[in-house]
């Protein structure tokens, strides 16, 4: 009996709890960026050249001015 007690108080205070929680969410607002959102894009790639050979870079886009920010391109051969 007191375990049958326990349990239901145990669960009235998870229900409360999870009732303050939706409540609590429904109040939020969506968080401010401190900068500007989606300026850089940043684009990686790879691609195999033959049995031993591969290539591999990336590139940081500047969206609003167009200018590329950052790239570098490397070729890899076989380990020795």
């Amino acid at each position: 009996m007191k375990r049958d007690k326990g349990l239901k108080v145990l669960l009235g205070l998870i229900a409360l709890l999870l009732l303050l929680n939706l409540a609590s969410g429904l109040q939020s607002r969506p968080a401010m960026a401190a900068g500007e959102i989606g300026r850089y894009q940043i684009s990686a790639w790879a691609a195999q050249s033959g049995t031993y050979m591969h290539h591999s870079g990336y590139y940081v886009l500047d969206t609003i001015t167009g200018k590329v920010v950052a790239s570098k391109s490397e070729v890899h051969g076989p380990e020795k």
